[in-house]
């Protein structure tokens, strides 16, 4: 993925997919974004932030265990240490944060 018009329309695509599927999973949290910044806040209002980065083509997560890049490669987003992807982590997250998904 070379050109950022390319990212952006990936990366939207996939905030769009995040937020359908918490929605659907979940009435613990709530969703809301602003420009690149989905914010997902359970109701102990602990948080997970899952941010667009476009000069790095990548999507960044983070909550108070730490902050995940997230690539595309093998057809989904994936961090850039332990190779999982961006759904798995927020998953994990929000379970952590006592959250039902």
């Amino acid at each position: 993925m070379d050109k950022d018009t390319e990212f952006l329309t990936m990366a939207e695509a996939e905030m769009a997919s995040l937020e359908n599927w918490l929605e659907e999973a979940g009435d613990d949290f709530d969703c809301s974004r602003s420009g690149n910044v989905l914010t997902i806040e359970l109701d102990s209002g602990e948080q997970v932030v899952v941010n667009i980065q476009t000069p790095m083509h990548e999507i960044w997560c983070a909550s108070r265990f730490g902050g995940h890049h997230f690539s595309w490669r093998e057809g989904a987003w994936r961090d850039s240490r332990t190779d999982r992807t961006l759904e798995d982590m927020i998953a994990e997250a929000l379970r952590k944060l006592g959250g039902r998904i």
